[in-house]
């Protein structure tokens, strides 16, 4: 049986470490709720696994741990924000405060963020506006990085490019997240750490040949990730992708042209009001009525049923916030070091660790 941890007992140590590495109370309080959020819905490599680059971004002084940030356009209903490499996980809070605050007149609202470190999860953002009544677009791209390359090249151009959606309901909300590519780089990597091969030949060698070895992401000249659709169908993918790199750092003006050589991320967060379109009563009417239909689809394998975007992500959060989180191997033993300089405890598990 593996170990669980309370939710609580989480919250609390990432805070500690944070706190101690540096980080404002507020800002630290934020990224423990986005990281472990990410946790119960089951983004394992993008969760507390995330507190440890994290952590050595911060030691690298690489991350901007005081102060605001700086508003470089406001025009009502659309802004531009410089995030000074502040906490990638609070300026997407703040900035679903400034959309909040604004969407209920304006109807729609759209915010980029450029200059922000990692953003961790998106998924984990999306029930702050869904639990509103509220649609929210989040997408996020890395101008420093690139590791996945265009269809039908070989040299890596852009990263994984996530986009999220969230999508109330009047039951549990609708709650898209995934990468442009075939896989992120975060799976590459845990795969390549512990000796595991990749489901497919998601990823193309330094001359262009499929893979299944993620270590072929590392080589000198590295390999690249497919888009979303492989080798065969990845033009979709790729076009997606373009599509959110245009949206995160041409619209807010600054992005790869600028060659940045420091780790974070560029955002675009959109809110919709749907009381300010054909009105909320209906929106969900119709969204209620999409619903159903997928659930009562009459499926292929009746052991497997067609199910909702976000389905299984909300079921293992209520789960986990019941039985407790279920952590990745060795996270904890990799944020021990850290734990031991400042002479933080390590957090306690629920029950008893079984071999």
């Amino acid at each position: 049986m593996k170990p669980r941890y309370d939710h609580h007992t989480l919250m609390r140590f990432t805070q500690e470490l944070l706190s101690a590495a540096g980080m404002e109370k507020d800002k630290a309080l934020t990224v423990s709720e986005i990281l472990l959020e990410g946790d119960l819905m089951g983004h394992t490599t993008h969760g507390l696994q995330m507190l440890i680059p994290y952590l050595k971004s911060i030691e690298a002084g690489a991350m901007t741990l005081e102060g605001d940030y700086l508003i470089e356009q406001d025009h009502g209903s659309n802004l531009v924000l410089d995030g000074r490499f502040l906490p990638g996980p609070w300026l997407v809070c703040e900035a679903i405060t400034l959309a909040a605050e604004r969407v209920a007149s304006a109807g729609v609202v759209s915010v980029c963020i450029s200059q922000s470190h990692h953003i961790a999860a998106l998924q984990a953002y999306l029930p702050r506006a869904t639990e509103q009544g509220w649609m929210m677009t989040l997408m996020s791209s890395d101008p420093s990085v690139a590791t996945v390359a265009a269809h039908g090249a070989r040299t890596p151009l852009m990263t994984p490019n996530p986009m999220a959606v969230g999508i109330p309901t009047s039951d549990a909300p609708i709650l898209f997240d995934f990468c442009t590519s075939i896989t992120s780089n975060g799976q590459c990597m845990r795969s390549q750490q512990e000796g595991r091969l990749l489901p497919g030949p998601w990823i193309q060698d330094a001359e262009g040949k499929p893979t299944n070895q993620p270590g072929a992401l590392f080589t000198d000249p590295p390999g690249t990730i497919y888009p979303l659709g492989g080798q065969s169908y990845g033009h979709k993918g790729f076009a997606l992708g373009l599509w959110v790199e245009i949206l995160t750092s041409a619209l807010a003006g600054r992005g790869r042209s600028s060659h940045p050589d420091r780790w974070g991320a560029s955002v675009f967060l959109q809110m919709i009001d749907p009381a300010c379109f054909g009105g909320r009563e209906a929106f969900l009417r119709e969204v209620d009525h999409l619903v159903e239909q997928v659930k009562t689809s009459e499926p292929v394998n009746p052991e497997h049923p067609a199910r909702l975007p976000g389905q299984e992500a909300w079921r293992k959060r209520d789960n986990q916030l019941r039985e407790g989180i279920l952590l990745h191997d060795g996270i904890l033993e990799g944020l021990k070091p850290w734990a031991d300089r400042w002479s933080i405890p390590l957090p306690s598990p629920l029950n008893p660790i079984m071999d």
